[in-house]
């Protein structure tokens, strides 16, 4: 009994065979043609957006993204670059000085500033003569040694230089805070003119304005960073040493590494590849044909992805590999075919057209499937997730026009000499062993599968999720180094920022709302002694707790809230008139709305998840119904990927399964056999992700793409396989014997394929990032796994279900 080809397949067949007509007549005009868009499109990648900050994790219209945003367009960023500078003295007359310089040099050098802060110009409030006084710390730099030590015991005695990071937490160091401008330079002239209105606008007019207005983009975050460390590297030295953190210099960094990762990716996996594939044809022209139409695909990719306003963000690093490793394996198919048919006497045509009927089918078929594997990224809940399956999928559609076309047109021209074909006695063997083992023993393998899936089920129960940008560094990088300190010696370079509506102007007028909003100190001292990384508060109640003070003799003992609503009022506008900004990065202009910053450790955002939980009904409790709350700030945002990490798992790869399952019936043309090739598929994902559980590698934004990626690659092995079983059972072979002879023909193209693709993920292990190195391991493995498993159950599983054609 014997099993006809599929009428899809046939009319697939013969619309290649046609094509392979068409190109062998019009080959010069393909290549030229391709050239050209290829050239065309290459001019588009120069505007290829980067976006690495970590608020681009979330889509815009994310509820956390959206409350993140419009605090930033209130009151400012958050994230911003900590200088700390550890002197042998801080005050010291030569000290000072160097720290004025280094001050006055960033202020005059760095582009895309709002402000920077240190001890040169941090506020001074204090009273003279019943006047209120708001000077820079430093206007007046001391002079004698008498006004160095009343500087020193100004500054320790005042709680706002240790709140907001200048001082450490031992007084012996101090920082200089960057905070980076909100908004883009894109679409404005010089900007004057939006600080002379600044705060005159009614809170409507403003939003209407500033909605219209891009954020800093990634490249003029990296002019700013780099403008830090051309600055930096000029003032520092062993009495100055200076170390450089915070979120603002995260972003840059990331971005620093995948500049240097991706050549280091791209151009190791040519080599890698490369010797393979010399390894294999034993000659350097097949080599130089596959690359001539894995680069220009690639190039081109990037290229339409710019061209539909793509971004290239973190994940998008893993695009290049993943194309190159494709591309190499759609080549190598083709290749494979019409060089054998070349050696068997066959003329050039005839060649061509035999590869593309016999390859073409099941790399257009690997094509469809790979490209639904990364379309199931779409389901992802976080935007750089989504945007590179986009790019993704637009570049394995590229990569499969430029096999079907680009390729072809360069085998008809390519002056190729025929060339006997070495046998590899010892793949064959290995190959033949394998069919014998699987055909004779199908029970077993079974069995042995399903014990490995068992055995992954339980592995996967150790599993656990992480959102921590900091960890992806190796551990004696310079950030990573300055994150410790900064974590260590001045409470923090994170915090969680508390939006308190009162819902009624003046609201903040009102000593008992102030009293509520003083009592969330309370809240925070309890969440620290419970154990959660909370350091320091600032707010409002700071500034009006330092202007009662200064207007009462500077006495400490009026370090306190006025309990008189006018008094506070009062006090409030005499600040505000003093000529210091600060109160606006606090207060909204109709003082109903105030900003409430608790500084914290930068720590992993699955911690953040269950201190928000706890912390939010006790901040509730504390402002009662005088006030409604919304928390915000980076660390929110962290702690929200922690959650769109899980979904974006759980939709992705269930989006993967849905898609590609019903695809695998169709393409392959059977329901027993498309269900048969989903076994081996499947398995390796759950393995993978078993073996992260057993050797603690987090589930995050990196590794959550190794299965789906995975998947969308480990089908072309089934397909190709089971297409050639279901080709020999069509000529009238028992499942047994089209085993075998599959495995001697399709299993070679399957073993080095899979080589190829797990030295094109390998390579990641380049990277000097973790995070990469992880995610290159997780897809090597899960490749080889679901290459054993192909060759191994999947036979295994055939044999199985096509009893009936033995006994036919």
């Amino acid at each position: 009994m014997t099993e006809s080809p599929t009428p899809l397949r046939i009319r697939i067949e013969d619309v290649l065979g046609a094509w392979a007509q068409i190109v062998w007549r019009f080959r010069w005009v393909v290549v030229i043609a391709i050239l050209a868009m290829t050239g065309w499109l290459a001019s588009y990648v120069p505007l290829l957006e980067i976006k690495m900050a970590t608020e681009d994790f979330l889509f815009e219209d994310d509820p956390v993204r959206g409350a993140y945003d419009r605090f930033k367009e209130e009151f400012g960023h958050d994230q911003i670059a900590m200088l700390a500078v550890s002197p042998p003295e801080i005050f010291d007359f030569a000290f000072l000085e160097k720290l004025r310089a280094f001050h006055e040099d960033l202020e005059d050098e760095v582009p895309y500033l709002e402000e920077i802060t240190s001890l040169v110009n941090v506020r001074s409030t204090y009273g003279r003569d019943d006047e209120l006084v708001v000077d820079d710390l430093l206007e007046e730099m001391p002079t004698t040694q008498a006004e160095l030590e009343a500087l020193r015991e100004r500054v320790l005695s005042t709680p706002l230089y240790l709140k907001t990071g200048l001082l450490s937490n031992d007084g012996r160091s101090t920082a200089v805070r960057v905070e980076v401008a909100v908004y883009s330079s894109t679409g404005s002239d010089d900007g004057e003119g939006d600080d002379i209105l600044a705060g005159f606008e009614d809170e409507g007019d403003a939003k209407a304005l500033t909605g219209k207005r891009p954020f800093l983009s990634g490249r003029e975050n990296s002019e700013l960073i780099e403008a830090i460390h051309a600055v930096i590297a000029r003032h520092q030295s062993p009495d100055f040493p200076i170390l450089a953190g915070g979120g603002t210099l995260l972003t840059y960094e990331i971005t620093g590494a995948m500049g240097r990762d991706v050549p280091r990716f791209f151009g190791g996996g040519l080599v890698v590849m490369g010797g393979l594939l010399i390894l294999l044809f034993r000659r350097l022209s097949p080599v130089l044909l596959c690359f001539a139409v894995v680069v220009p695909a690639v190039i081109a990719t990037f290229g339409l992805s710019a061209l539909f306003g793509l971004a290239f963000s973190a994940p998008s690093q893993l695009v290049p590999s993943f194309l190159l490793a494709i591309g190499v394996s759609y080549g190598v198919h083709l290749v494979t075919i019409f060089l054998r048919d070349l050696a068997g006497g066959q003329t050039r045509l005839e060649a061509l057209e035999h590869a593309l009927r016999h390859s073409g089918v099941p790399v257009v078929m690997t094509g469809v499937t790979t490209c639904a594997g990364v379309l199931s990224f779409l389901a992802a809940e976080m935007k750089p997730i989504y945007e590179m399956g986009l790019i993704s999928a637009i570049g394995v559609g590229v990569m499969l026009v430029y096999a079907i076309v680009f390729l072809p047109a360069l085998l008809a021209i390519f002056p190729i000499q025929p060339k006997p074909t070495r046998q590899m006695r010892w793949v064959d063997a290995l190959l033949g062993s394998l069919a014998a083992l699987s055909a004779r023993h199908p029970w077993r393998i079974v069995a042995g599968c399903g014990l490995l899936l068992i055995l992954s089920f339980l592995a996967m129960t150790r599993l656990y999720t992480s959102s921590n940008p900091t960890s992806w560094f190796p551990e004696q990088h310079p950030y990573r180094i300055a994150a410790d300190d900064l974590n260590e010696r001045f409470g923090g370079q994170s915090a969680l920022e508390l939006i308190v509506d009162t819902g009624r102007e003046n609201g903040l007028h009102e000593p008992e709302m102030m009293r509520r909003l003083a009592a969330l100190e309370g809240v925070v001292d309890d969440l620290r002694a419970g154990g959660a990384a909370l350091t320091h508060t600032n707010s409002v109640v700071d500034v009006a707790r330092e202007t009662h003070q200064a207007l009462n003799g500077n006495d400490r003992a009026y370090h306190v809230l006025p309990s008189d609503r006018k008094l506070l009022a009062q006090e409030l506008l005499l600040f505000e008139n003093s000529g210091n900004d600060d109160l606006e990065k606090l207060v909204d202009s109709q003082f109903s709305r105030a900003r409430y910053t608790i500084r914290s450790s930068w720590q992993d955002g699955a911690l953040y998840v269950p201190l928000i939980e706890q912390a939010r009904p006790l901040f509730l409790d504390v402002l009662g119904e005088s006030a409604s709350l919304e928390i915000t700030g980076m660390s929110n945002v962290i702690a929200r990927t922690v959650g769109a990490v899980t979904q974006s798992l759980i939709r992705s790869y269930a989006l993967a399964l849905a898609l590609i399952t019903p695809l695998m019936i169709l393409l392959i043309g059977s329901l027993r056999s498309g269900l048969v090739s989903m076994v081996p598929n499947l398995v390796p994902i759950f393995a993978t992700l078993g073996m992260m559980g057993i050797f603690g590698i987090p589930l995050d934004m990196f590794t959550l793409t190794a299965g789906c990626i995975a998947i969308g690659l480990a089908v072309d092995d089934s397909i190709h396989f089971i297409s050639g079983f279901r080709r020999y059972l069509a000529l009238g072979h028992d499942p047994v014997r089209a085993v075998e002879e599959t495995m001697q023909t399709t299993g070679r193209a399957l073993l080095f394929t899979s080589i190829v693709l797990t030295s094109g993920f390998a390579v990641l292990l380049l990277s000097d990032m973790l995070n990469l190195r992880q995610v290159g391991t997780l897809i090597s493995f899960a490749i080889g796994t679901a290459f054993l498993l192909d060759v191994t159950v999947t036979p295994a599983l055939l044999v199985l279900t096509h009893r009936r054609y033995a006994r036919g």
